[in-house]
């Protein structure tokens, strides 16, 4: 009859299966907090692209490209339906600051910051409950 080990030795890898328990959890729930994170950044980088995007065509002052044929963005109404934009989206509710500039005559851009909430670091105690994410994106009127 092999011996592999004393009778004391039994029960050990029992007794250690609770803590490899907690550490899959604790590295699940972390892995789970930095995808939302990931993906709050890839949402705000699309909100920020797109916004930026529309602006470029619908903050055309049309008066001056009237008046001159110039094509030129009005400042205040891009500000005005930039922010329109971005708080009728579907990440509206969690966006902390939305900025618009028009940059130079025909460049309008945009910059996003979104809030972050996490799920499961909130259990932590003495842990952030979340974070902000920022995008920024620039586009370019150009009349076709």
């Amino acid at each position: 009859m092999p011996v592999s080990g004393s009778r004391r030795d039994r029960g050990s890898v029992l007794m250690l299966m609770p803590a490899a328990v907690l550490v899959v959890l604790l590295l699940g729930s972390i892995a789970f907090d930095q995808s939302l994170v990931f993906l709050r950044q890839r949402q705000a980088s699309s909100l920020a692209v797109d916004v930026a995007n529309d602006l470029a065509t619908a903050a055309l002052d049309e008066e001056g490209f009237r008046a001159d044929g110039e094509f030129t963005l009005d400042p205040a109404r891009a500000e005005q339906l930039g922010v329109d934009l971005v708080l009728a989206s579907d990440l509206g509710d969690l966006v902390e600051d939305v900025e618009v500039q028009v940059v130079g005559a025909d460049e309008v851009s945009v910059r996003v910051v979104v809030r972050v909430d996490y799920v499961f670091a909130q259990a932590i105690p003495g842990a952030a409950e979340g974070t902000t994410v920022t995008a920024t994106a620039t586009a370019v009127a150009a009349p076709g």
